[in-house]
């Protein structure tokens, strides 16, 4: 696994940008969709961001409800809401 930073806003804002990135990629891909180069980024940054995402689920909470996997416990309400730092 990466080494990542545990400052919450920063790698939410790393988040964002790979995000961004991989829309971004996609839209190339849907009109380049032989491209190698952009496919193998493509698939390179949505690894690095599920780890990402997954670093930030454990350390600071789920980013969605929809991330919420506990059976007995609604997680998504212990952690702080955005406003809240």
């Amino acid at each position: 696994m990466l080494s990542y930073d545990r400052n919450k806003d920063r790698v939410l804002k790393q988040i964002m940008a790979l995000s961004f990135t991989q829309n971004e990629l996609v839209l190339f891909l849907d009109t380049h969709p032989d491209n190698q180069k952009a496919l193998a980024k493509y698939h390179e940054i949505t690894a690095e961001l599920k780890e990402l995402r997954k670093f930030y689920k454990e350390n600071f909470g789920p980013l969605t409800n929809a991330e919420v996997t506990s059976k007995t416990d609604w997680e998504w309400i212990k952690s702080p809401w955005p406003w809240e730092n």
